[in-house]
C-alpha cells in the first residue's frame, strides 16, 4: 500500500521514527521538505499501516493529514482504481439534445433513457436534437461536446 502524508513534526524526531518503523517492518519511505512541514510518501503492507499510523500519534506537537492511499487490502484483491466513480463512467457516452444547449442556460440531453442537464464544453450552442458526446461531470450536469451526426430520435 503506498500512502502520501503531509506532516508537521521536529525532523529528528520523525527521522528516528521512520528508521526504527522500517527497521522492524517492510517499509520504503521517501522524506520531502516543504515550507511547512514535510511530505512524507511510505510504502508498507496494509497490516502494518495501523500499527504506523499508531506510531504517528504518538509524536508529540506532530499533527498529520493523509492525501493519498492507493491499494492495500481488498483493493490489492480486486485491483480497484479508488479515485473513479460512477460518473466517470458516463465520460465518452453519446447522448441526443433534448433542448438547444447553450452555455448560459444551459439544456437537457437524454442519456441511456435518463434526462440530464448539461452544458456545451465552449461557448457554442448545440440545437435541439444533435448528437452529443460526454466530455466530463461536473456536479449533477454533463459538459458535452457536438458530435457531426445528427440524431435520429
Amino acid at each position: 500500500m503506498k500512502v502520501n502524508l503531509t506532516v508537521k513534526a521536529d525532523e529528528l524526531k520523525l527521522a528516528q521514527l521512520l528508521s526504527k518503523f522500517a527497521e522492524k517492518y517492510r517499509m520504503t519511505y521517501k522524506l520531502n521538505r516543504r515550507t511547512e512541514g514535510y511530505l512524507l510518501e511510505v510504502e508498507l503492507n496494509s497490516e502494518e499501516f495501523g500499527e504506523f499510523i499508531r506510531r504517528l500519534n504518538h509524536l508529540k506537537d506532530a499533527p498529520y493529514n493523509i492525501e493519498e492511499m492507493r491499494g492495500g487490502g481488498l483493493l490489492d484483491r480486486f485491483n480497484v482504481n479508488s479515485l473513479r466513480n460512477n460518473a466517470d463512467s458516463l465520460v465518452g457516452k453519446e447522448a441526443t439534445a433534448k433542448t438547444d444547449v447553450d452555455a448560459i442556460d444551459g439544456g437537457v440531453v437524454k442519456l441511456g433513457g435518463e434526462l440530464w442537464m448539461a452544458k456545451p464544453d465552449d461557448c457554442s450552442i448545440i440545437q435541439e436534437g444533435s448528437k452529443v458526446r460526454v466530455v466530463r461531470v461536473e456536479g449533477v450536469s454533463l459538459i458535452v461536446d457536438k458530435t457531426n451526426e445528427k440524431s435520429t430520435n
